[in-house]
């Protein structure tokens, strides 16, 4: 039996459009205006909460941003704004709901992923496909705190399913794919930008199995 991780972003699920335009689309919900430099101020902001593996950083980030800059709206109104705007924003990667549905069948299928668990997994329940996964490992979860290609995600993801073989489905080669194959895992690299992902990937991934 294979325990089968996929990424989140880019494997599983993907923006129609820009990311700008999904901050542009939460200040709006949120009823202000952004400049060029609230939008790199926050940005630095949020990665710089993200890396120190902080308790909520879209809301810190935007508490930096509103202590810095005369914003009309609310740290909290601003992150849950973005949330949602991310979430409604996403659309599955053509192909993958087959592969998934399919490969569930026979196998335990698990999400391992950088970024905020109910950010994350809302994604992926989104698009329809969370009840798929029964393994569900995200790198800022407070037991975890450590992101991909760090071993210490992928030892977590081995933790939660006890598997003949581990493989790793993802889009980002460094964290997805180099740094699976360095702990353990067999790895398949899928293109989210492709007009069709299910034929060539699942045939991949059969080889594997």
């Amino acid at each position: 039996m294979a325990a089968i991780f996929f990424d989140v972003d880019g494997t599983l699920v993907r923006w129609a459009g820009d990311y700008g335009e999904i901050i542009a689309d939460a200040f709006d919900r949120a009823e202000t205006t952004p400049t060029d430099d609230w939008l790199a101020h926050y940005n630095e902001r949020f990665f710089h909460h993200f890396g120190a593996f902080a308790d909520e950083p879209y809301h810190r980030a935007f508490a930096d941003l509103c202590d810095e800059y005369p914003v009309d709206a609310g740290p909290r109104k601003l992150a849950d704004a973005l949330v949602a705007a991310e979430l409604d924003a996403v659309e599955p990667v053509p192909g993958v709901e087959t592969t998934v549905e399919k490969l569930a069948e026979d196998h335990t299928l698990g999400i391992l992923t950088n970024g905020i668990p109910d950010v994350q997994f809302g994604k992926v329940e989104d698009v329809g496909l969370l009840d798929y996964f029964d393994a569900r490992v995200a790198s800022h979860d407070p037991d975890i705190e450590a992101t991909k290609p760090d071993g210490d995600i992928f030892d977590a993801a081995k933790a939660r399913v006890d598997a003949d073989t581990y493989v790793m489905v993802g889009d980002d080669r460094e964290p997805d794919i180099d740094g699976a194959r360095e702990h353990g895992f067999e790895t398949v690299h899928v293109d989210s930008t492709a007009a069709d992902l299910s034929t060539p990937d699942f045939r991949t991934l059969a080889t594997l199995l």
